[in-house]
């Protein structure tokens, strides 16, 4: 048999710039998705369990690593690097915090219709105010199960991979505030809520205006015991004509959230 003298080890030896760089190159897609997770509507929610969530954090930022554009010889532990740090937690709070607020337009338009039926009469005999209307929370709940069903949250995540095309890893950590705009966005989150609570609030104001005609001609006739139930029941049936305009408001929510990434 033929002996054999002994064999060699190959030894692979990185370099410290070469360690840098690979971290960099996973670490800053990274804190951005984590980032959007962290502020995101659904995907924040305390139900999702935050071991899941950086998780995902984790898989989306794998995928989107080769192509996030890091730049190259990047130090986290030098200042450029913390810089980029910075810039990456914006981006993705960002994009969060202007989904979050597309969505408080439900609140909104919620708090309007509310306040005619007369549910929101009791935040203001709050001594701690700041009560959420409960027709605002029943908005917001059918416009979140609208969201999932129109796979809102993957179209986030397809959005934020869109940000690094739209908003690339540079020294520039305020760029995706110029470029969402959320002062635009809050005006049209206030035409969208008028837009939906509208139709409700129009009724309400018929309902109320024949209610006073009623109380003119029956003075007699007490006008608080009966106004209530009717006003409820008429909010209740200006809900019915609401729920169905929901979806689109999402859908439009959501457009005007990706118009600026295109």
């Amino acid at each position: 048999m033929p002996a054999f003298a002994g064999t060699a080890t190959d030894v692979v030896a990185f370099s410290q710039l070469q360690l840098d760089a690979w971290l960099a190159g996973l670490l800053l897609p990274f804190l951005r998705v984590l980032s959007l997770f962290g502020a995101a509507p659904i995907l924040s929610h305390r139900s999702f369990p935050m071991r899941a969530r950086i998780a995902s954090a984790g898989a989306v930022s794998f995928a989107v690593a080769p192509f996030a554009g890091v730049p190259a010889g990047v130090s986290l532990a030098s200042m450029a690097g913390l810089g980029l740090v910075a810039q990456q937690v914006v981006v993705g709070l960002a994009l969060g915090f202007a989904a979050r607020l597309l969505f408080s337009l439900f609140e909104i338009a919620g708090e309007f219709i509310g306040l005619q039926m007369g549910f929101s009469f009791a935040g203001f005999f709050d001594p701690h105010g700041g009560t959420e209307s409960a027709v605002g929370s029943w908005l917001h709940t059918l416009a979140m199960m609208a969201f999932l069903a129109l796979d809102g949250h993957l179209v986030l995540i397809d959005a934020l991979v869109g940000s690094f095309k739209a908003v690339p890893i540079g020294p520039d950590p305020f760029a995706v505030i110029g470029l969402l705009r959320p002062d635009r966005l809050g005006g049209e989150v206030f035409r969208l809520a008028l837009s939906l609570a509208l139709p409700a609030v129009l009724l309400m104001l018929f309902v109320n205006l024949a209610l006073g005609f009623v109380s003119r001609v029956a003075p007699q006739l007490s006008i608080f015991s009966v106004g209530f139930p009717v006003t409820m029941l008429a909010g209740l049936g200006a809900l019915l004509i609401v729920a169905p305009q929901v979806e689109p408001a999402v859908t439009e929510a959501l457009k005007l959230l990706l118009a600026p990434l295109g």
